[in-house]
């Protein structure tokens, strides 16, 4: 099943820079697809196009056969609760627990006074935890978001995301600030909820040594084209000089 059709994307922000120029791809049910290219190939851009986060210039987008390329109000909140975020910063609240940090991924599907005033059944924070545990961090539920490393943190936004029961989970440079070890450690994360709850992950990432270990599939992106669609296996040197450039060498994360 197609889970998400792209066909002609076009992003140009008022600067004038054209970050999408004609991007067109499909996503099936199930696949673990990620996206490569240099810092401003308009990786970032498309995932945020796609979670409605900014405007698409042109073009269409179509999540689940619906078009969702410019609808707003109360149809776009129901589409967004179906697709999960996950950014390179964590975007935690430092203060509140791990817990409640993780709560926060339902809000948008609760009632505005039962989200202010805390009022949660026993159900929310049951599935809570059972995210935290997904993601292998459920003893610290009740610890302060701000006393955890940053490889934990990226885990509780995860579960965060978890929360909102997504059919497809955006991930937007998830491991561009930690470091090697922890970089696979949530990598492995990702790999688990694709393959053992059935989620659709899209993700950014920068090291071919992470896409060819956790990718299904893999596009590559130059100055905002499409430039490789395939097999991440497939990705040779000729191919790794084309998206990345003659003088770039590429560095592997174990």
């Amino acid at each position: 099943m197609t889970l998400l059709r792209i066909q002609n994307l076009h992003k140009i922000y008022k600067n004038g820079t054209h970050a999408l120029k004609g991007v067109s791809f499909e996503v099936e049910e199930g696949e673990f697809l990620v996206i490569i290219g240099l810092s401003g190939s308009g990786k970032s851009t498309l995932l945020r196009c796609v979670n409605r986060l900014i405007e698409p210039t042109t073009g269409t987008i179509e999540f689940l056969g619906k078009d969702i390329t410019h609808i707003k109000g109360e149809e776009l909140r129901s589409v967004k609760k179906q697709i999960g975020m996950v950014f390179q910063q964590f975007n935690l609240i430092k203060r509140r627990s791990v817990l409640s940090n993780v709560i926060v991924g339902r809000l948008g599907s609760m009632k505005t006074l039962d989200s202010i005033f805390e009022r949660f059944p026993d159900s929310i924070y049951d599935e809570a935890k059972k995210c935290l545990e997904t993601v292998g961090i459920e003893e610290k539920a009740d610890v302060r978001a701000d006393s955890l490393s940053g490889g934990q943190q990226q885990r509780v936004a995860i579960a965060r995301s978890l929360m909102q029961n997504p059919k497809l989970l955006l991930a937007d440079e998830p491991v561009a600030s930690l470091d090697p070890a922890t970089s696979n450690s949530v990598m492995q994360y990702f790999e688990k909820i694709n393959k053992e709850l059935g989620t659709t992950v899209v993700c950014n990432l920068h090291f071919l040594s992470l896409v060819r270990r956790y990718a299904t599939r893999v596009i590559a992106l130059k100055a905002g084209e499409i430039v490789y669609q395939g097999n991440p296996l497939e990705i040779d040197e000729d191919w790794f000089k084309t998206i990345y450039g003659d003088e770039a060498e590429e560095v592997e994360i174990r």
